[in-house]
């Protein structure tokens, strides 16, 4: 038995193993001194679509895809251990993270042969960059209230409706949406996921400037769009069984949450170590150990689930324990420095600034706090509702 990058005791096959040096290398290698331009600017987002391409030509895009989509035909514990190296690595933003992680997976599950085949190599090659166009003004974590309208008429959709903090938005080709075929008021039912091309006519793109200034977000309207019937993802009127499938892959094990988390935390430790007064040191040290065993039990957790997913079992419940625990502890950590040095250590641009925002914004996406704790109370506590 070994150590693996779950820090289970399990045995990491040799194969894997040699992924693992061999990944290390390669990132060492080709990951960009310093960075990429900032992902929400068009030149930034120029650059990180090349650094996608360079991935995917170096067999490092879709690890855990089937070989017949384009894949690498590698299994979750591939995307764990490149997960976890590539956040030690500092590699940049994925901006095909949401295609990869979930909306290709769904295509794979519920997609045509004809779709399958349209689709996910350019997926994969970032020919096409994918948004997932869910979330609107009067539904967010509520998926049940969607109000875009979707209307079969001769073989097309027609479309109208709103969708918002569509991730990528402004530079999308696509859309991956949830609409409403059914009845006003069905809720879960009489919902459809059509794949809508973000060029054609009547769609609306505005991008959202965000409290941190960037604009990665964006408004989309859609205003008589037709979409072909055949970019409809799985059966008319049933795109909840979809959207929950989508949800499923997108709360899956994070490993690269724990590494991102633990570089907030030595980057904090240095400045107390570099900057604090003695006299302050001894309990911001107290601090950042509470906040270091916290950290021991995110990871813990992540791993053990990144094991039990790597062995077959379904992710469950707890995946909204875990969503809980990293948001939380990211945003305790960037207040504990803000508490510690003040506003000075919030300058416009830093990475704490940004961490600022990102942290707040953790309770949010992905299903927000409150959600996360209902679920927790019902179906982890079996608290009465």
């Amino acid at each position: 038995m070994v150590e693996t990058v779950s820090g289970m005791r399990i045995a990491l096959p040799p194969a894997h193993r040699e992924f693992q040096e061999r990944l290390r290398t390669w990132l060492a290698e080709h990951v960009p001194p310093g960075g990429l331009p900032d992902a929400d600017t068009d030149e930034g987002f120029r650059a990180h679509r090349a650094w996608e391409r360079t991935l995917h030509d170096a067999g490092y895009a879709g690890l855990s895809w089937p070989r017949e989509h384009g894949g690498a035909g590698g299994d979750l514990l591939h995307e764990a251990l490149f997960a976890e190296e590539y956040e030690r690595a500092r590699g940049p933003v994925r901006i095909t993270r949401p295609a990869l992680r979930f909306l290709g997976p769904t295509i794979m599950r519920f997609g045509t042969p004809a779709q399958q085949q349209r689709w996910l190599p350019r997926m994969l090659r970032a020919e096409d960059i994918w948004s997932q166009g869910f979330s609107e003004p009067e539904a967010g974590s509520d998926l049940a209230g969607i109000r875009t309208r979707a209307e079969l008429r001769d073989g097309r959709y027609v479309v109208d409706g709103q969708k918002t903090w569509t991730t990528y938005g402004r530079f999308a080709d696509w859309v991956f949406a949830l609409v409403r075929t059914g009845p006003a008021g069905g809720r879960h039912r009489g919902l459809t996921c059509l794949a809508i091309d973000l060029r054609s006519p009547g769609v609306q793109v505005r991008p959202v400037r965000q409290a941190h200034g960037r604009t990665g977000f964006a408004e989309v309207f859609l205003t008589g769009v037709e979409v072909p019937a055949d970019q409809r993802i799985g059966d008319h009127d049933d795109g909840w069984a979809v959207a929950m499938a989508l949800l499923s892959s997108e709360r899956g094990p994070d490993a690269g949450g724990p590494v991102r988390t633990e570089q907030r935390l030595l980057a904090l430790a240095g400045q107390v170590a570099r900057e604090l007064p003695a006299d302050q040191v001894a309990a911001a040290t107290r601090e950042l150990g509470a906040a270091a065993a916290r950290l021991h039990a995110y990871r813990a957790h992540t791993h053990r689930r990144v094991a039990a997913g790597w062995q077959g079992e379904p992710a469950g419940v707890e995946s909204s324990v875990v969503k809980l625990y990293s948001s939380e502890l990211d945003l305790d950590l960037v207040e504990l420095g803000v508490d510690l040095f003040g506003d000075r250590r919030l300058a416009e641009g830093s990475a704490e600034y940004l961490d600022f925002w990102h942290s707040r914004a953790g309770r949010v996406y992905g299903g927000t706090a409150e959600v996360q704790h209902n679920v927790v109370a019902d179906r982890v506590l079996g608290l009465p509702r």
